[in-house]
């Protein structure tokens, strides 16, 4: 879900510590470091992330201009993964098994050999083919320590997440109605009472 258009939906983070003098002079360099890497045929990996321009997922120059504007730090996380249609994959393997046991002059392959085969399919198979890209913005309002993260889903908030600690050095903590009041300044007992609050059925639907 991007920032810059559509409905907003987010996850809200924010920065538990407060951020040491010169910080962002020295965070452009780590974040280029970490700006994403496209896939290649010749990858292990099935998966890859990394940051990229905010709206932008094939602009992985990342300049400062378009990262840090008005105390704002924007990125977007591009995520690429190669997704072989498991339909197409059976087929090819099973020509490949068959032209192996016919050059072999054999019935049946062993576990290493299936899976040895199973690797150069795969190899031939990326490629013909390209892999999926998928990009998620997020937006850190560095006063506030707040990041918003446009993506509810698990996964990628869990990328998101390993990478933000990699790049900057700092874990988020998920933003709670607890950890809301205690940015607030409440003092402990309305902390405790905080905690204590249950949702309540305001109206409900009429049948």
């Amino acid at each position: 879900m991007p920032a810059l258009s559509g409905s907003l939906s987010y996850a809200r983070f924010f920065v538990p510590e407060k951020l040491p003098r010169g910080f962002f002079d020295r965070s452009l360099e780590k974040i280029r470091h970490r700006a994403m890497r496209p896939l290649e045929a010749s990858d292990p990996a099935p998966e890859r992330a990394g940051w990229c321009v905010m709206g932008d997922p094939l602009d992985l120059s990342l300049p400062r201009e378009r990262i840090f504007l008005d105390g704002w730090v924007n990125l977007g996380l591009r995520i690429d993964r190669w997704a072989i249609p498991g339909p197409l994959f059976k087929s090819k393997l099973r020509e490949a098994e068959a032209k192996y046991l016919e050059k072999k002059g054999r019935e049946r392959l062993g576990r290493r050999e299936r899976a040895e085969l199973k690797e150069v399919v795969t190899g031939e198979l990326r490629k013909k083919l390209v892999p999926t890209t998928r990009a998620l913005d997020l937006t850190w309002a560095v006063e506030d320590g707040l990041v918003r993260f446009f993506s509810h889903s698990e996964k990628p908030t869990g990328i998101m997440l390993d990478l933000f600690k990699a790049t900057f050095g700092i874990e988020l903590v998920p933003e709670s109605p607890f950890t809301l009041g205690e940015r607030l300044g409440l003092d402990e007992d309305a902390l405790v009472a905080w905690d204590e609050l249950e949702p309540t059925v305001i109206a409900r639907p009429s049948r």
